[in-house]
């Protein structure tokens, strides 16, 4: 009989769930342990999702519906520790691409508002007035970041009206300020971090960046989610 051949990947499989030697903990629930979790069991998944991502926002007016699929899968992979990365960012994509798209008009006017701000301030050399708009700039700056990363987060999550996810995430943006700082961190030094070593860093904002940033940013936002509103909801459900 002969002897069936065993592949390189196998091997390595074998050896890596084999009792005692590779995995043998059962995964980290939460926190920056998970987090370091799905980003070293899921490599190859983080990579195509954030292709996907890059992909699907080249119209520019799609990059809203993107985002939440990008969101959609992060969060499965958070929750649940395994998901199909096509079927779940398309399914979100499509239902998204219209709902999604009034903050995405939103996020673009507070944008443009806060670059003319600081640009405003940087060239105005009056007393008081560069002041006045460069903190004008930054505290919107701060706003939109805060708001629409809490928006892409209820969008794949919660099977709300667009009225009650931006009242969701305005609360949010005001009680949960462990969350945002965790987001501004992630989002700043993401941002410096490509500015700073460019054109380097194009390797990474193609294969990994957005994913990346965007997983730190959902593990941050599902915790306060569940117990704020997912929770009460799901206890309400069950009583009645």
């Amino acid at each position: 009989m002969a002897r069936e051949k065993t592949s390189i990947w196998d091997k390595i499989g074998a050896m890596r769930f084999a009792p005692g030697r590779g995995v043998t903990n059962p995964p980290p629930e939460s926190g920056w342990k998970r987090v370091f979790f799905v980003l070293g069991t899921h490599v190859s998944k983080m990579i195509a999702l954030n292709l996907l991502f890059l992909a699907f926002s080249i119209p520019v007016f799609t990059i809203p519906a993107a985002l939440c699929g990008m969101n959609r899968v992060l969060i499965k992979l958070y929750r649940e520790g395994n998901c199909f990365v096509w079927t779940e960012f398309w399914k979100e994509f499509r239902a998204n691409i219209w709902k999604a798209l009034p903050f995405g008009l939103l996020g673009g006017v507070c944008l443009f508002a806060s670059y003319y701000f600081l640009s405003l301030g940087i060239s105005l050399s009056s007393g008081g007035v560069e002041l006045f708009t460069t903190a004008l700039g930054i505290l919107l700056l701060v706003f939109i970041v805060l708001f629409l990363n809490y928006i892409f987060l209820f969008l794949p999550t919660l099977d709300l009206n667009n009225g009650q996810i931006a009242r969701n995430a305005f609360i949010f943006l005001l009680t949960e300020w462990k969350t945002n700082i965790v987001i501004l961190a992630s989002v700043g030094i993401t941002a410096l971090f490509s500015v700073l070593l460019f054109p380097y860093t194009l390797v990474l904002l193609v294969f990994a960046s957005v994913s990346c940033m965007q997983l730190v940013i959902c593990a941050a936002g599902n915790s306060p989610l569940q117990k704020r509103i997912i929770g009460p909801y799901e206890e309400n459900r069950m009583g009645c």
